[in-house]
């Protein structure tokens, strides 16, 4: 019982205080570095955003623990560091219509992008005491940039997503709809088949 006691600790608890500890003095030394030309995306957006990631990696952790199954757990991995390297959108982002954006090039972060600002999520114990530290530096910045941000230089703005995929979908499908419907009045009247009266 102490065995698990002293490694719950030493894998969790250590990292995580050792990571608070310093987290203010690096987020301090950490400067933006790039004057960013956008605004703060919403938090909540961000926070809901997060919320849709967090969820689909905990299912995929959740299946690993009940089958036994590594492959879950490698691509919950995976996901967390990988996720904002599509064009700078996870699952939830594009939900939510943001964008990572790389502030030096001014276009969506990459897949080093993502797993630089994601790289402290993914480490037993860190993990624990950068989620909350992240979320009170996200709201607070001016930029909405928090640490993994400022490490790779990105920022999270407002951008297409799930929403405008779908009104953009819904303007096209109007101007097939209205093109067939116009070819068919114009079909039926040269139609040689059909009967005049």
């Amino acid at each position: 019982m102490t065995a698990n006691v002293d490694s719950v600790l030493g894998l969790l608890v250590l990292p995580a205080v050792v990571f608070a500890l310093v987290y203010s003095p690096l987020i301090a030394r950490v400067s933006s570095g790039f004057v960013s030309p956008y605004p703060k995306a919403d938090v909540r957006k961000r926070l809901y955003a997060d919320t849709i990631d967090g969820m689909l990696i905990a299912m995929s952790t959740i299946i690993y623990q009940r089958l036994d199954s590594l492959p879950f757990l490698i691509l919950a991995a995976a996901y967390l560091l990988l996720r904002d390297g599509v064009r700078g959108q996870s699952v939830g982002k594009w939900l939510l219509g943001l964008v990572v954006i790389n502030l030096e090039r001014g276009r969506p972060a990459t897949m080093s992008a993502s797993v630089k600002r994601n790289i402290m999520l993914i480490v037993p114990g860190a993990n624990l005491a950068a989620v909350p530290l992240e979320i009170l530096t996200l709201m607070r910045d001016v930029q909405g940039q928090r640490l993994g941000d400022r490490l790779a230089q990105t920022q999270v703005v407002e951008g297409l997503g799930a929403k405008d995929f779908v009104d953009e979908f819904q303007r096209w499908w109007q101007r097939v709809a209205g093109e067939l419907a116009r070819s068919g009045r114009r079909g039926a009247l040269k139609d040689p088949f059909s009967v005049k009266r």
